[in-house]
């Protein structure tokens, strides 16, 4: 896409990654976890891979074959996410400013649970700028499935081409051009330039407030 500003009347923002960075809180329940099943924790560098990749993959691929051994692990981990959420998560440089600077509807796409996602988008006092939050239990099927996208552009009346999507991992970027919306990297998160380029991102960009050098 040609860096010139695009009208558009829709921007989805990913949580995790985006607008809050929480690695630290995920790295503690992502070890937990692993831990409390007698399995090896990880690095930070490995952190930052996995949780680009998707939480519930790694704990399908680490927990065994039976599905209550993928259940229990992902309960655990949310129970212990839950209490500790927001221990050392806080928001970017520059969110609350962007946030606030864009006057159109405003969403998050994430593929945390709406009730964590509200409480963390509350405590970092993003609450007043986020019109609709779209999380793992609100459609049957999680980002890099289009769905959640799409639930989205219904709440709003908007047509895919008139939205974009903002996200650090490749799965935002294929659940955006999944759903025909622009989509827009970030850097700065867990994922890596060399994947979103590779997934075809529209823009990349390393520093949020970027975002209104392209759009309005």
């Amino acid at each position: 896409m040609e860096n010139s500003i695009k009208e558009v009347d829709l921007f989805i923002f990913d949580l995790d990654g985006t607008l809050a960075d929480s690695k630290e809180d995920l790295k503690a329940a992502i070890n937990h976890t692993l831990k409390s099943f007698g399995l090896n924790t990880l690095s930070d560098e490995e952190i930052v891979t996995i949780v680009g990749n998707g939480i519930s993959k790694l704990f399908a691929n680490v927990s065994g074959k039976s599905d209550k051994e993928k259940y229990d692990t992902i309960r655990t981990y949310i129970e212990y996410l839950e209490g500790h959420l927001l221990d050392n998560t806080v928001a970017f440089p520059g969110v609350i400013d962007t946030l606030s600077s864009i006057v159109k509807d405003k969403a998050i796409v994430t593929n945390k649970l709406v009730r964590m996602a509200e409480r963390v988008v509350t405590a970092l006092g993003m609450g007043d700028h986020i019109d609709f939050i779209v999380g793992s239990d609100s459609t049957p099927r999680m980002k890099p499935d289009p769905a959640p996208i799409h639930l989205a552009l219904d709440k709003f009346g908007v047509t895919p081409e008139k939205a974009v999507m903002v996200g650090d991992t490749l799965d935002d970027i294929l659940s955006a051009k999944a759903a025909g919306v622009i989509s827009c990297g970030v850097t700065y998160g867990f994922g890596r330039r060399k994947d979103l380029e590779k997934a075809g991102a529209d823009i990349i960009i390393d520093n949020i407030t970027e975002i209104s050098s392209y759009f309005r």
